[in-house]
């Protein structure tokens, strides 16, 4: 072996067993949430019809990541269904953030010197943070759950680590490199649009504490360019294809009037929605080690760069989160690009303590012990908060099938809800025509699986509900409801979102359906095979038994024939 190679395996080799720790994490969940079933369709009509629309010849833009679309829908055309390769890829990207966590945490404490050749050497340190991520339930959740997180994150962290590596000397041309992160992190979550800012606003005022500087340089100008080359054309286009500056689920979600107390109860639910990550992740023990981590930094040093963005981003990155109110999915997926960052803030902090003993010895067995307490414990709470989080038990709660009394669903939940929902939609896969129109909750698997046409009671793919409907329900991601009047002008045939899912085949009529009846619908209830009402926490008729049938309403002159059809 060359001994490039062996240095190489010698510096990367200990992250194999971390990634296989993540491996087996994600593993735990091994999940695909409704959510990413909507994206799923665009993938799909864009693959077999070359539209990234939900209902064909109708594009509205209810998905928030494009790139990760498209990429499931290169994975399509090549015979990869999208419920494997968002999983397969959301791990892989996972270990991707591994690396880039270890390298970032071995730039901030590691000074590369003139002309040293890179690699920087290793320290042990840096396996402390992928250590970390690994043993961390919600990046191991959101490794999987078939959504673009573990994208986003990936290239935010992609974009810090070039953009730490171009303050060393003589390395300012990777900030290019960082243009082109921050271009397609922005084309993956709108959030990239905030990180991008607030790195600008980082690098102005790093030129002015430094140099005094105000005049960009050649490569910071190159590295506004390379941003604007892939972002803008992609930018003029989805504007003129959907008609709107902003993702149609910008407009359900934080567009509209609204009230006093609807802004203060998102904010209270996005503040606990914060409040989770801190506490479920033991981080607000690890407080202390956070500040002497990032507020231990000289000007001129390299890690002064990554601390100081720190300190810029995590704030405002997460004033953002509480004022969407947070997330209704549980383990913190709006809040993961902060994960690695915080996993190497702890470390870096936990250095510098360690770095303070005396004795060079008795250093290396100090920092090798905090470590090793520091990654068990963490480890174990991340082991119980995992098991908790698929418990069914926490599913459900009086008169509701919440995790908890503030709305964040558990993983167990996500679980459940999506498996119900693609039962139903394999189930009616062949039961409806082309003309056919539904109005669904969920528009996620079950449109998907059962290939139908329709828009959710929600408004992430009506454009109607998201321009007309004002906001009303403090709940982040169901902040609007469509009302029945407005849902009948779209003349359904099938009605999905007023619901019941029971053990008996007989069902008493459904309180929500008296506006339906009253206009030609009928009530009818189909046998689903592999239903599980009581997991989903819906299952409330007192019925003995499984909960395996499900009732909605069909328009009468539809003459609907499906098998498993009690009416």
């Amino acid at each position: 072996m060359s001994p490039p190679a062996r240095s190489l395996l010698l510096r990367y080799g200990p992250l194999v067993p971390i990634a296989a720790v993540l491996i087996w994490h994600s593993l735990r969940f091994d999940f695909v949430t409704d959510d990413a079933y909507i994206s799923f369709v665009y993938s799909r009509n864009l693959a077999e019809h070359g539209e990234l629309s939900f209902n064909l010849g109708a594009p509205v833009e209810g998905y928030t990541n494009f790139l990760w679309t498209v990429i499931l829908a290169l994975g399509m055309l090549l015979g990869v269904p999208p419920e494997l390769s968002s999983r397969v890829l959301g791990t892989g990207l996972a270990v991707g953030v591994l690396v880039v966590a270890f390298r970032l945490t071995e730039r901030a404490l590691v000074e590369r010197r003139p002309g040293e050749p890179a690699p920087a050497p290793a320290t042990g340190w840096a396996y402390l943070p992928p250590a970390l991520l690994a043993c961390s339930s919600g990046f191991a959740c959101w490794a999987s759950g078939g959504l673009e997180s573990q994208l986003f994150t990936f290239l935010v962290l992609l974009a810090i680590d070039a953009y730490v590596d171009a303050d060393a000397p003589g390395r300012a041309h990777r900030l290019r490199a960082v243009g082109i992160a921050l271009a397609l992190a922005a084309m993956t979550r709108p959030e990239g649009l905030i990180v991008t800012a607030l790195i600008g606003v980082h690098r102005l005022a790093l030129n002015l504490a430094r140099d005094r500087r105000l005049k960009p340089s050649i490569d910071e100008l190159i590295c506004i360019g390379a941003f604007l080359v892939v972002w803008a054309p992609w930018f003029v286009w989805r504007w003129s294809y959907y008609g709107w500056p902003f993702p149609n689920t910008y407009y359900v979600k934080a567009a509209g009037e609204t009230t006093a107390k609807y802004d203060a109860a998102m904010r209270e639910a996005g503040l606990n929605y914060v409040w989770a990550w801190v506490s479920q992740t033991r981080l607000v023990w690890a407080a202390p080690l956070v500040a002497i981590g990032l507020g231990w930094a000289r000007p001129r040093e390299r890690r002064f760069a990554l601390t100081s963005l720190v300190l810029v981003l995590a704030p405002v990155y997460l004033a953002y989160v509480v004022s969407v109110g947070g997330d209704f999915m549980g383990l913190h997926r709006f809040i993961l690009p902060l994960f690695a960052l915080a996993a190497i803030a702890v470390t870096l902090g936990l250095a510098r303590l360690a770095a303070l003993v005396p004795a060079p010895a008795a250093r290396r067995g100090v920092a090798v012990a905090a470590a090793v307490v520091l990654a068990g414990g963490f480890a174990w709470t991340q082991a119980r908060l995992t098991r908790d989080s698929l418990d069914v038990r926490y599913l459900t709660r009086p008169g509701g099938a919440f995790a908890d009394r503030h709305g964040i669903d558990t993983p167990a939940f996500l679980i459940a809800y999506t498996e119900n929902r693609a039962a139903i939609g394999r189930a009616m896969a062949g039961c409806f025509r082309p003309d056919d129109f539904s109005i669904v909750g969920g528009a996620g698997a079950q449109p998907y699986l059962g290939r139908m046409r329709g828009i959710d009671v929600f408004g992430l793919v009506s454009e109607r509900i998201a321009h007309e409907v004002k906001p009303h329900r403090p709940r982040a991601g169901h902040n609007k409801w469509g009302p029945d009047p407005l849902l009948a002008e779209h003349e359904p045939t099938f009605v999905f979102h007023c619901y019941a899912i029971h053990s008996a085949p007989a069902m008493r009529p459904l309180p929500c359906g008296a506006f339906w009846s009253a206009r030609g619908f009928e009530q009818v209830t189909l046998e689903v095979p592999g239903l599980d009402g009581e997991r989903e926490g819906r299952d409330d008729d007192g019925a003995p038994g499984p909960a395996r049938y499900y009732t909605f309403h069909v328009r009468q002159d539809r003459a609907f024939e499906c098998p498993g059809l009690v009416r």
